[in-house]
């Protein structure tokens, strides 16, 4: 009985190894890789000086010697509008809702420092 099984699986081990075996290798998985994310639109950088309009300048400075803050001087260059001197203590607030009021609501770089 112990022959008739060995020999059996036996068998059956050839038999399973013949059938594994292959003359080529017929594996044609091909893999495709697609980006389906598209590339960051680039945006072009604008001329900032050229938002600054050139009678802004006097319009504010003369809108903050009016409120009374004539230590302050504004500045256009570099295509920002920078406010800069010295005011008294607990107008920082005010001087700047004044430049931002003259300057039609647009942001102000604010480098006023108080007394």
């Amino acid at each position: 009985m112990k022959v008739k099984v060995l020999a059996i699986i036996g068998l059956a081990a050839v038999a399973g190894l013949a059938g594994c075996k292959s003359a080529a290798n017929t594996n044609t998985n091909t893999v495709v890789v697609t980006n389906t994310t598209t590339a960051p639109t680039a945006v072009p950088k604008t001329n900032e000086s050229a938002t600054v309009d050139p009678n802004m300048k006097a319009k504010v400075e003369s809108t903050l010697k009016s409120k009374g803050f004539t230590d302050v001087t504004v500045d256009t260059t570099g295509g920002k509008m920078t406010i800069r001197g010295t005011v008294a203590k607990g107008k920082m607030a005010e001087v700047n809702a004044a430049a931002m009021e003259a300057n039609g609501g647009k942001p102000v770089d604010n480098q006023v420092t108080e007394k």
